[in-house]
């Protein structure tokens, strides 16, 4: 097992999603919980999704002020003891993504997870459970009748069943590419980083994985390989509007490691299969060889 740190992809670890009658605040934090950052998503629109991330780093005490703040200025009844304005809708560890049928847009997120491996200090975990919720409000909801038919449809592909993710290991790629990027120049390195990655803080800073050289850069932020990447649609609308910490992309496939003992030393054996996002068929119309 390689003893250096993979390609590290920046993303929050822990998540909470909290509801008012107008707007979703998704509040996502490091596996540390000391810094924070906060995602708004409306409810007053039917059709669109208005996602506004103010890209801000909150400590934790600033993120339980904003709270308590929202809180306040949402309820209804001010005098009376005990009214809440804000509400805590579910927990979670990561967003899958957004998807729109025939009325509004709905929220992918991960409820219930699984850690299946360890690469190099990085944990590789299985979704077990994913939960979806409708984002605008029933008042403003604009009802289709064949809104139920195209969820159940969406619904079909079991997430629980044999998707995997990574908070700080590009699954996408092979261990020979993520262990090549991280011998290129730091100078290459630059030159390859996306724009978003450059104004990224260390949120990991406290978690002992290793960062290049002071540069501000999550460790080796490579692109994900979106051959392999089965959520790329779902994050497509909001990868340009939100951090890249948001961003955690999912592959499918198989994840399996395995200790040994060889003259009495342990050694892990891993293996990772992915599948293709564009080979999605039944196993007589789209596997075997190609052209």
């Amino acid at each position: 097992m390689p003893t250096a740190a993979a390609p590290i992809i920046s993303s929050v670890r822990k998540l909470v999603l909290y509801e008012t009658r107008a707007r979703y605040f998704l509040v996502g934090s490091n596996h540390a919980e000391t810094k924070y950052r906060v995602l708004k998503i409306d409810r007053t629109e039917p059709k669109d999704l208005v996602v506004i991330d103010d890209r801000h780093v909150y400590t934790q005490q600033e993120v339980r002020e904003l709270l308590g703040r929202l809180d306040l200025g949402n309820r209804t009844k001010m005098s009376q003891k005990g009214s809440s304005g804000l509400f805590r809708a579910v927990s979670a560890f990561g967003v899958v993504g957004f998807v729109r049928f025939l009325e509004g847009y709905y929220i992918v997120l991960i409820t219930k997870r699984r850690k299946m491996a360890d690469i190099g200090g990085h944990a590789i975990y299985k979704i077990e459970d994913t939960s979806m919720i409708y984002i605008p409000n029933d008042s403003v909801r604009i009802s289709h009748p064949d809104e139920a038919r195209y969820l159940r449809i969406f619904q079909n592909v079991d997430l629980s069943s044999n998707f995997y993710f990574s908070y700080s290991y590009d699954l996408s790629h092979s261990l020979q590419y993520n262990l090549t990027v991280l011998r290129m120049p730091l100078e290459m390195l630059k030159s390859e980083t996306s724009k978003a990655c450059q104004e990224s803080f260390d949120i990991f800073e406290d978690e002992g994985l290793i960062t290049q050289g002071g540069s501000g850069v999550f460790g080796i932020s490579s692109e994900p390989y979106m051959k392999y990447v089965w959520n790329g649609e779902l994050l497509d609308i909001i990868k340009n509007t939100v951090h890249r910490d948001w961003l955690l992309y999912i592959i499918h496939g198989f994840c399996g490691q395995s200790k040994l003992l060889i003259y009495g030393r342990p050694v892990y054996v891993t293996l990772i299969a992915r599948r293709s996002s564009r080979f999605a068929g039944t196993r007589f119309l789209k596997r075997g060889a190609n052209c």
